[in-house]
């Protein structure tokens, strides 16, 4: 039985950011029993502990959500996808990808391609959910556009020449020299919204939308869940 449902209080906000007024969702009252999934966030059973993953750029170390988290996120935001893109008719949302997160990584420490905003894939029909479990003071989620070619989404006809031209002003403006976490415009970068964080409250929106957390190191980077920046980010592919 799922036990993954929203509550009648829960709160359902969609609109569109930039100019190529792309959806965003977000809902707060996310899970009926938020304090159930922190608890859950501190237990390593069978093994399975946080760790950074391989050829993952996230500044910190995730686990496996739990397997009714997984499976229930994806029923729950069916209908909400499907009214904000009701252009695509999406059908079904599987569950890719699901993980407690703790952001735990030093400003110093950033890899240049991570003081930077990213997307996740350059599939259109991928989106993120970020189901923040800390509180406000962690930051939230912003979404940026490219200034020199104004683009907000990076579909795969876009990839090869945004990768070469971001490359190329990476080294110009001599990025790993001044490592830090993005929270605004950048000389790169305009931010075109920004989704505060709230204990549970979730956001969702395309992977392929540009986009970086709000990471405050002077609130502390703790790898304890309950002191430190926990969400749970999840993956969901809409057919």
């Amino acid at each position: 039985m799922n036990k993954f449902k929203l509550l009648c209080e829960s709160q359902v906000h969609s609109f569109t950011v930039g100019k190529e007024q792309t959806p965003i969702i977000v809902i707060d009252d996310f899970y009926p029993k938020p304090q159930e999934l922190i608890d859950l966030a501190f237990e390593q059973e069978g093994g399975d502990k946080y760790q950074a993953q391989s050829g993952d750029f996230y500044p910190g170390v995730r686990k496996r959500s739990p397997t009714f988290y997984n499976e229930g996120v994806a029923e729950v935001l069916l209908p909400f996808l499907a009214s904000s893109y009701s252009s695509q008719r999406f059908k079904e949302l599987k569950t890719t990808l699901s993980a407690f997160s703790i952001t735990t990584t030093l400003p110093q420490n950033l890899r240049p391609i991570q003081t930077l905003p990213h997307f996740d894939t350059v599939a259109g029909h991928q989106f993120a959910v970020i189901h923040y479990l800390c509180s406000d003071k962690h930051g939230g989620t912003s979404f940026y556009r490219h200034k020199t070619t104004n683009f907000e989404r990076i579909s795969s006809d876009k990839f090869i020449a945004y990768g070469q031209l971001l490359k190329q002003q990476a080294v110009a403006e001599k990025l790993h020299l001044d490592l830090r976490y993005i929270t605004g415009d950048h000389k790169l970068f305009e931010r075109i919204h920004s989704v505060e964080a709230k204990m549970n409250r979730a956001v969702i929106y395309p992977s392929n939308l540009l986009h970086s957390g709000d990471i405050r190191p002077e609130h502390g980077l703790y790898d304890n869940p309950s002191q430190g920046r926990l969400t749970i980010s999840s993956f969901v592919i809409a057919s």
